[in-house]
């Protein structure tokens, strides 16, 4: 394969300017070199014209996603690819299996396996050991964050007291040795178990070591909604009491109660950034629904409520219920949809996963946050189970349709930037997220017709459209690749 491959024809969108402009992009291996009017020798390099009105953008970062588990398995994640997803960030949620010891990997392929799937390695898997089982075997990028939760798990197991001054100790030196092999944060998330158990304090403590890395603190809020100020208050504590940045996941509520605690937080000395998806439904295990610490019961089991929670991975031979909400795959069996829910989760150990309709989020809220200079794309794509949520396979090219809205002129910059750019500063993936002389050549031309989300609640794996070629470190990855085994081009980026 040609290490050298020109880009001719299209049209760039860099996410640095405010227009796109008419360029060739020189790749040679897996750096960009030229950005301009490109002339080349006949025969020196590959040449890929590219279709009428093709643009050329940075090749995407997905800054929230759950691929751990199909990432190491095949090393290729189709429905992000399609987007032009060229990186993924995993680790999320406070909950990964990656940096947990044995003990801690037994109780999450029980507890989050509907969302990250199980681990098969029956020992310690820490940050450098899943680089190493990753290493060649990737078709694209992946960086990865330590998990609060998880470490929690590893020094105290589901204690639900505060951690002793002893095993904040041992937490903050597992931050500081999975930083030393490469993550690029530290995530929590305060609606699972046991993350939820570290208090601000407690987990400010282990967010230490972020400030002199430069790595942000990321966080599953302990409140969304109608708790969101006070979920962004303790995010934005932690970043005050540390100097650390702060980052919250899937962000969702009022404009006014985000913009609020936004600006108290500025004025405290820790901007927020945030991520999310242009869904309405969210998608979790199935007992975090349901079954909240502080509330077993109450409203959570009502047919009213079970109408809008939606199943997403069962056990085998409940297959043919995935898809539907609790209150129908009940009905089935002519049960209460509450006991027949509760009889569920005890069968499948709590392995289940859900899709809850958020009813009180608008698609104007969708709006004013997707808009928001401080937003950066992430799917929170889950890919396990029968019927996962069909955002893992359209959240890019649906964020991607609504920026266009504006026109293609200024749309694809802004694409670009909340897409890419922003994640990439958030990450502090320094050499991504920007198309010019001297970055990472991972790129996403998207053809004439622009990208089109096509997957549905009804059909969530169906793969969007609109991406002609894909690029990971100067290879091409998408749609088509002859690559062997030993030239797949993606890696661990930090």
């Amino acid at each position: 394969m040609n290490s050298r491959i020109l880009l001719r024809g299209g049209v760039v969108a860099d996410g640095i300017g405010t227009t796109v402009q008419r360029a060739d992009v020189l790749i040679e291996g897996p750096k960009i070199t030229a950005v301009g009017h490109v002339d080349v020798p006949p025969g020196e390099c590959e040449v890929i014209d590219l279709a009428p009105s093709s643009v050329v953008c940075p090749g995407f970062i997905d800054a929230h996603a759950h691929a751990e588990g199909p990432l190491l398995a095949s090393g290729r994640l189709e429905g992000a690819l399609a987007q032009g997803v060229t990186t993924l960030v995993v680790g999320q949620d406070g909950e990964s299996w990656i940096g947990a010891n044995a003990r801690t990997v037994q109780y999450l392929n029980r507890y989050f396996a509907p969302v990250n799937g199980a681990l098969e390695a029956a020992g310690d898997f820490g940050v450098a050991d899943f680089a190493q089982a990753v290493t060649g075997r990737l078709a694209q990028n992946v960086a990865v964050l330590a998990s609060q939760g998880t470490i929690r798990h590893n020094v105290a197991g589901m204690a639900a007291g505060p951690l002793t001054e002893a095993e904040r100790a041992a937490a903050r030196r597992e931050v500081e040795d999975a930083l030393a092999a490469g993550a690029v944060g530290l995530s929590s998330g305060l609606d699972y178990l046991p993350s939820r158990f570290g208090a601000a304090g407690e987990v400010a403590d282990m967010a230490r070591p972020l400030a002199e890395a430069g790595r942000p603190y990321v966080s599953h809020l302990r409140g969304y909604g109608p708790d969101v100020r006070a979920g962004l208050g303790e995010l934005a504590a932690v970043g005050a009491g540390t100097g650390v940045r702060v980052h919250a996941s899937h962000l969702w509520g009022e404009p006014a109660d985000i913009q609020a605690a936004i600006t108290a937080a500025d004025e405290a000395g820790a901007a927020v950034t945030f991520d999310m998806y242009f869904y309405r439904r969210s998608s979790t295990i199935l007992a975090q629904l349901l079954l909240p610490p502080e509330v077993q019961a109450g409203d959570k089991l009502t047919e009213s409520y079970l109408r809008n929670v939606y199943l997403g991975t069962v056990p085998g031979d409940l297959a043919g219920s995935a898809g539907l909400s609790v209150a129908e795959a009940a009905a089935r069996d002519s049960r209460p949809p509450g006991e027949w829910v509760l009889d569920l989760l005890v069968a499948a150990d709590l392995g289940v996963g859900g899709h809850l309709d958020r009813l009180g989020l608008t698609g104007d809220q969708l709006a004013w946050i997707s808009s928001h200079d401080r937003h950066c794309a992430g799917s929170d794509g889950i890919y396990q189970g029968q019927h996962p949520h069909p955002r893992g396979y359209g959240a890019f090219a649906r964020l991607a349709e609504y920026y266009l809205g504006a026109g293609p002129e200024t749309g694809y910059q802004q694409l670009a930037r909340h897409l890419a750019t922003n994640a990439a500063d958030v990450y502090g993936l320094r050499d991504r997220g920007r198309l010019a002389e001297g970055m990472a050549a991972d790129l996403c031309v998207i053809g004439a017709a622009g990208p089109a989300a096509r997957a549905t609640y009804d059909r969530p794996r169906e793969l969007a459209a609109g991406v002609a070629h894909v690029i990971v470190n100067g290879v091409p990855v998408w749609p088509d690749s002859d690559l062997g085994a030993d030239e797949l081009p993606g890696r661990l980026v930090n």
